[in-house]
């Protein structure tokens, strides 16, 4: 029996180490979901202020619905299912928690009361795009060409393009929904490619 090259083994394992996180189309639904929300921040769009932020609710609903059971079971039938041993991402869940998410939120608040002439939000979720591809498993450059992208993202308002305020927050969440959509499908083609479409029942252990 050939052994699998050093490279490929590693890259196996990264993958069945940060299995959940491979499982790209889950992704796809909560992007479309976040695009909804966006669009319906934009000034342009003619709803009343109070309903705004309620119009992607359901889209979010719909979003977890098929991300949690529809594809949830799509990928266990055609790939199986891996238990992940927790205390391997201790550190990446508390960083998450205590440091990313409300990292985040701070610069989501400043950019839409205090208005700054460079997005923090946008700067915020690159670094937690670049956080995210690091600790889960690596590769993935399309992570990285995200990043790059909400940076230059980040100083339209500087240049006159995008105004700035809750109109830019909400432009941002848009990009988000976007790198959720067009990385979820990329994710996915990068699984398949990794480990193949097997229709496994079986359970894998990590």
């Amino acid at each position: 029996m050939s052994r699998m090259p050093a490279p490929d083994l590693r890259r196996l394992h990264a993958v069945t180490d940060n299995f959940f996180f491979w499982q790209g189309l889950r992704w796809i639904p909560m992007g479309f979901a976040l695009m909804v929300s966006s669009i319906a921040m934009m000034p342009g769009v003619p709803l009343s202020k109070d309903v705004r932020p309620w119009i992607g609710v359901p889209f979010m609903i719909v979003a977890l619905w098929l991300s949690t059971s529809v594809l949830g079971r799509y990928y266990a039938r055609h790939f199986g299912r891996v238990r992940m041993d927790l205390s391997r991402h201790k550190t990446r869940t508390t960083v998450k928690w205590f440091v990313v998410y409300p990292a985040m939120l701070a610069a989501i608040i400043v950019d839409g009361v205090w208005r700054p002439p460079v997005l923090l939000s946008a700067l915020a979720f690159a670094g937690a795009v670049e956080a995210y591809r690091e600790s889960t498993g690596g590769g993935r450059l399309h992570y990285a060409v995200a990043a790059i992208g909400f940076v230059a993202f980040s100083l339209l308002p500087l240049l006159g393009v995008l105004p700035n305020g809750m109109a830019a927050v909400g432009a941002v969440i848009g990009l988000t929904g976007a790198v959720y959509v067009v990385g979820g499908f990329l994710d996915h083609r990068e699984l398949v490619r990794i480990l193949g479409s097997n229709d496994a029942s079986d359970v894998s252990t990590v």
